[in-house]
């Protein structure tokens, strides 16, 4: 049977009596008033549209009745405001930043959203300033999050297309967000927009970093890893190599396809087992139950190979793989090594989302502006905060702490902020995460 909703009983409640009209109380038999013997209660949850109003910050100036001294006249300090001399606070920013690069809406759905709580209708030019000037607000906090982040012992990297405006007229260009990840003890992310998918990108942001890079193999990331082999160590993606397995399947009847994919699936089956073991237990399991199951895999791989067309899906996703033995076996090293990027891939979704709903970024700045509010955004998201409220805080926090103090802007990071506001970590996300 379907389970009833029960409506919380936190929300407030605002009673309607539905009571006879005055000409239908009389007694349809004997004429007399009929009386009211028992009454029926049930419950429907509604909803208001937000509510703006405004603060008005008032500042008194103090001066001494004793004295003419106009050394001696004080003003009360104005309170840093997220962009200096906007008539628009906190809330609203965090509202836009929100709606945009949480929820994926385009500007003008922004325009008609804030009619009905403004009675403004605010123009796009207007709304795109508001995004740049939060951006630069922010931009402390999202160096710290990429700070944290290659303070990892394994960094996962990837990237995804982008358009934007500004490089021809009246055309839009192909450009790139790289998304950088840190591992368990650094669980933040970091976008960077690059006008190409050049590995001059990765290269500056990984400039200072040593560790393992885990990456589906893109070549920027190989030259990368080659030329800095002192201090980048290559790790390689499963579920890269299982979907071109998977991607086989479709071409051919050959029964390695399917043989690898089963196998590949037992191995992802012991990961599961490991999701709660320290890291080297997770790395003695899968030592001992994984490794022989990786072994017969190359085995049959490079057995195969020579049989096969070079051309088939089946021989790609074989040379995909064995080309590549080193970096997919590398999680047998240390257990803080995952199987794959798929933590990071699954982060880069909302920006695939993001892209067919407002098609481009307006300009090379408008795409630095967006990785930055992406980073804040989906690391708050990583720690299923109500990322509204999370940027409403740090807003009004921010201005107000150098970019250079760090020991200030570290407790604004998701993680600790959620320590401190666990009212804002919304329960059921985590409890539909932890299901899923």
């Amino acid at each position: 049977s379907r389970r009833k909703f029960v409506i919380p009983d936190f929300l407030p409640v605002r009673r309607e009596e539905h009571r006879l009209p005055a000409d239908q109380c009389p007694c349809g038999h004997c004429g007399r008033e009929r009386v009211v013997i028992g009454t029926r209660v049930t419950q429907q949850i509604e909803l208001e549209a937000a509510k703006a109003y405004v603060v008005e910050h008032v500042r008194y100036t103090y001066a001494c009745r004793g004295c003419r001294s106009g050394e001696q006249v004080v003003t009360t300090a104005k309170p840093l405001a997220p962009i200096d001399k906007s008539p628009f606070g906190a809330s609203l920013l965090a509202w836009i930043v929100s709606a945009k690069f949480e929820r994926h809406l385009p500007t003008y759905r922004h325009q008609e959203m804030l009619v009905a709580p403004l009675g403004l209708w605010l123009s796009r030019g207007l709304l795109w300033k508001l995004l740049a000037g939060t951006a630069r607000c922010l931009k402390p906090l999202a160096a710290q999050l990429l700070d944290e982040i290659l303070a990892s012992y394994v960094v996962q990297a990837d990237e995804t297309p982008v358009r934007y405006l500004g490089d021809e007229p009246g055309k839009s260009s192909q450009g790139y967000l790289f998304g950088y990840a840190g591992d368990a003890e650094h669980r933040f992310l970091s976008y960077d927009f690059r006008p190409n998918r050049s590995r001059e990108g990765p290269r500056e942001v990984l400039a200072d970093y040593r560790g393992v890079l885990q990456t589906d193999g893109y070549s920027a990331y190989e030259s990368l890893t080659t030329e800095f082999s002192d201090r980048l160590t290559p790790a390689g993606c499963w579920m890269h190599a299982r979907r071109n397995f998977d991607e086989a399947l479709a071409t051919t009847s050959h029964p390695l396809a399917a043989e690898s994919l089963a196998r590949i699936q037992l191995m992802y089956d012991i990961d599961d087992r490991t999701k709660e073991l320290p890291f080297d237990a997770r790395r003695a399991l899968h030592e001992r139950e994984s490794r022989p199951i990786v072994d017969q895999l190359f085995a049959s791989w490079q057995a195969a190979l020579p049989t096969l067309r070079p051309t088939t899906k089946l021989a790609e996703a074989i040379a995909y793989a064995a080309c590549r033995q080193a970096e997919l076996t590398r999680f047998f090293d240390d257990g803080r090594i995952q199987l794959d990027t798929g933590h990071l891939e699954r982060s880069i979704r909302p920006v695939a989302i993001g892209r067919k709903n407002y098609l481009f970024f307006g300009s090379l700045r408008g795409g630095q502006t967006a990785a930055t509010l992406y980073s804040v955004v989906q690391s708050a998201r990583l720690y299923h905060l109500d990322v509204t409220a999370y940027l409403t805080d740090i807003l009004r926090r921010l201005p107000a702490i150098l970019p250079t103090d760090t020991a200030a802007i570290r407790p604004l990071l998701p993680d600790e902020w959620a320590k401190s506001h666990p009212q804002h970590i919304l329960a059921s996300r985590e409890q539909e995460f932890q299901a899923a």
